[in-house]
């Protein structure tokens, strides 16, 4: 319906009279009803730029009813939808000015946040967005729904990730608690987050903890193989081969440990119908499960293609040169379970390594407390029998005491149980 301008300021004004008589009376019902009026006028004859300028207006006379805000805002909100796009940012900017800072409008308020960051990704001003995100603190929302409240926090990790600032990144993935996000009806949504995780830690090189984040990738894909077609930025390809081997190689590149062990286990175990289809990565689990030499020369491995050396990903390179002094260090163990003391030539005869490099290696493992050695450069040997000093002995000794006093406590209970059992 078509106005005259006149005629349309001539009937604002008139319910802008009926709504201030009403709001003063205390009347609900009659000041919803005008309210809406307005609205609606305003959206029947597009007069969005009035509206604007109303909704702020109305929003801040006084003893205006918060149902009152609310219907003029969720109004707005559903015409919203239907506006160009220089309009809608303008309808935006004016609800969330009466929004701001307003319990019962926090919800909206977000949506709009949300809205015009959408809009400011896709004109790449990614740093205008962040600022925009960063400030909506969606985790306190007590009236938003846990899933849209998922949703615009993943949002917010999806544009520091674009922005490349991943101390902010790790601060807004801790506003997730894992336990909150095991729940069937969102686990795309923790596919996703576990995705944004795996991109940070990769960018920090820590292996364990990426290793960790593809782990809850697997898992949920193991319960629902229909989970794969979950859409994830930044080229992130959820299938199950994939995910499956990149939780095994990162589990191999993280440092030794009896948990590192423990989960290349679990692999075996927990996926040995997935690893059928991976039989090079099933013979290197194995390999470093077992007591034997491996070759420390990466591509006898036939992993070259795995999505962790890929070059269109950061440190591919460093990751390379760590998965072969894992292969170098597992040697290094074996050596130690064999031999009271090997010459250094030797070992370098037999894993393929130069002399200084070997050096090199077995000083890191010593320093990370992976092995106990001394480098005997004079005579070229490697010493695994470390004399023990006194204090060592001693401790050694007083632990062997109390694991005999323990046993002994522990057999005389049983007996005393059997006697009262049985006499």
């Amino acid at each position: 319906m078509i106005i005259e301008e006149n005629e349309f300021d001539k009937q604002i004004d008139d319910l802008l009279n009926k709504e201030k008589t009403a709001r003063l009376a205390n009347n609900l019902v009659e000041t919803l009803k005008v309210t809406k009026q307005i609205a609606r006028l305003c959206f029947d004859t597009k007069q969005y730029s009035k509206f604007n300028e109303l909704i702020v207006q109305l929003s801040k006379k006084r003893g205006q009813p918060k149902k009152a805000q609310i219907e003029l805002v969720q109004m707005a909100m559903t015409e919203l939808k239907t506006l160009p796009i220089n309009q809608k940012l303008e309808m935006i900017d004016a609800i969330m000015k009466v929004c701001e800072k307003k319990i019962y409008l926090e919800v909206e308020y977000a949506r709009c946040v949300l809205m015009l960051t959408q809009y400011k990704e896709d004109d790449n001003q990614i740093a205008d967005a962040a600022k925009i995100l960063q400030e909506v603190q969606v985790e306190t929302y007590g009236s938003m729904d846990k899933r849209e409240k998922l949703e615009f926090i993943l949002y917010q990790m999806k544009i520091m990730i674009k922005k490349l600032d991943y101390v902010r990144l790790f601060i807004i993935s801790k506003k997730i608690e894992p336990k909150n996000i095991e729940d069937a009806n969102i686990a795309d949504l923790k596919i996703i987050y576990y995705s944004f995780l795996v991109i940070y830690y990769r960018h920090e090189n820590n292996y364990q903890e990426t290793a960790h984040a593809y782990s809850k990738i697997l898992e949920s894909l193991h319960k629902n193989r229909q989970l794969e077609a979950t859409k994830v930025d930044f080229n992130f390809k959820i299938d199950y081969n994939t995910i499956l081997e990149n939780y095994a190689l990162y589990t191999i590149l993280s440092q030794y440990s009896d948990d590192k062990q423990k989960q290349l286990q679990t692999i075996i175990t927990t996926y040995k119908y997935g690893l059928e289809a991976l039989p090079n990565l099933q013979q290197l689990i194995q390999a470093f499960l077992g007591t034997e030499l491996i070759s420390t020369e990466p591509q006898t491995h036939n992993i070259q293609a795995a999505e962790i050396f890929d070059e269109g990903i950061e440190n591919n390179q460093q990751r390379y040169k760590d998965f072969r002094r894992q292969l170098i260090h597992h040697n290094l163990r074996i050596f130690q379970i064999y031999y009271d003391s090997v010459y250094l030539n030797r070992i370098t005869e037999l894993i393929g390594i130069s002399t200084q490099e070997l050096e090199e290696e077995i000083c890191i493992m010593m320093d990370q407390k992976l092995l106990k050695c001394k480098i005997d450069r004079i005579k070229g040997i490697v010493d695994y029998q470390l004399k023990m000093n006194e204090n060592d002995v001693l401790q050694e000794w007083g632990d062997n005491v109390n694991k005999v006093l323990n046993l002994i406590d522990l057999t005389s209970n049983l007996i005393k149980r059997e006697e009262e059992l049985f006499l």
